[in-house]
């Protein structure tokens, strides 16, 4: 991250979207989280369509939430969701129970996990189109600003991680 909280991206990823995020050990960046920050819910949904479909790539809850899994991004998400990760590639907190309600129409799963609170982090394109987002759900509380910053460091190096492996293949 930049002193003014932009994120630097080498532009790696992106450039053959699908191998480049298939490549990166979400596992590992899970784990870091889960350690660090805190995670119940943990999957990562990749862009597909135009950005008009989500695919999950993985998932901790492979039950209720399946790799391969799919959610409609005009009727499945709210606007102000779409408009902040998928348009903006910015992150989007959801601190309470009551902000999963109005974003998501799966808020009953994900409330039924343990989870009140919500952290979505676009990866983020060389153009700077988000490509996926890393979607964290935990109790209410767990996740502030400084949870935040946290959590996009570790995403951020993972991923760059699985860029530079890449590039030296």
């Amino acid at each position: 991250m930049t002193p003014n909280g932009e994120r630097v991206r080498n532009g790696e990823l992106g450039r053959n979207s699908e191998v480049a995020l298939e490549a990166v050990d979400w596992a590992s960046i899970h784990h870091t989280i889960e350690q660090e920050v805190g995670v119940v819910l943990f999957t990562v949904l990749r862009f597909t369509e135009g950005g008009a479909v989500m695919e999950r790539i993985y998932s901790s809850h492979a039950d209720e939430y399946p790799v391969g899994g799919t959610k409609q991004v005009a009727t499945q998400v709210s606007p102000d969701w779409v408009a902040a990760c998928r348009d903006s590639g910015e992150p989007f907190l959801g601190a309470t129970p009551a902000d999963l309600d109005r974003i998501f129409d799966d808020a009953s799963t994900i409330k039924a996990l343990g989870c009140g609170s919500i952290l979505n982090v676009p990866i983020p394109g060389p153009d700077g189109t988000p490509l996926a987002t890393v979607n964290m759900c935990a109790p209410e509380g767990t996740y502030t600003p400084t949870a935040q910053e946290r959590a996009v460091q570790i995403i951020d190096t993972g991923v760059e991680s699985a860029e530079q492996q890449g590039a030296s293949a």
